[in-house]
């Protein structure tokens, strides 16, 4: 697989404790997706998991799940951040379109990394080296496609 031409993919992860399910349908409703500001980083990178948020281009594609209490859609960035959400207190939001709903908002069970579900981060990066992975175990079982569709 050509990596090149692929699209950039994301993790993004509203807690469980600090979004209730119909604040995840809110967001859902309102196309808006959200982060806060002090979300620090992964690991030993320099660059705050707020700041890839921040800066991830439009255009990227990202899934969201609610912990790992659920997957709920396949959206794509449509917008620059929004430092003025109506959560304020240093949230910040983006905007999305949706492409796919996730077919069962299931936990997942599966191997971790730092984009899978089941990994204490909230947004993440699917290296490229891991695509053929990512359609495995995220794209197939939870949206019915796979990266020849992009």
């Amino acid at each position: 697989m050509n990596t090149k031409l692929m699209p950039n993919f994301w993790k993004l992860s509203h807690g469980w404790k600090e979004f209730s399910f119909l604040d995840m349908v809110e967001c859902i409703d309102e196309k808006l997706v959200y982060i806060h500001r002090t979300t620090a980083s992964q690991g030993q990178s320099i660059v705050s998991q707020a700041e890839e948020f921040a800066n991830a281009p439009i255009g990227d594609y990202f899934y969201l799940t609610h912990g790992n209490q659920g997957v709920y859609l396949l959206g794509q960035f449509t917008g620059p951040v929004n430092y003025f959400t109506k959560h304020s207190d240093g949230w910040m939001d983006r905007p999305f379109r949706l492409i796919h709903k996730a077919n069962a908002r299931e936990a997942y069970h599966g191997i971790e990394k730092w984009w899978t579900p089941n990994h204490n981060s909230t947004f993440v990066k699917v290296p490229h080296h891991e695509y053929d992975l990512f359609e495995e175990l995220i794209l197939t079982p939870y949206f019915s496609i796979d990266l020849n569709d992009f």
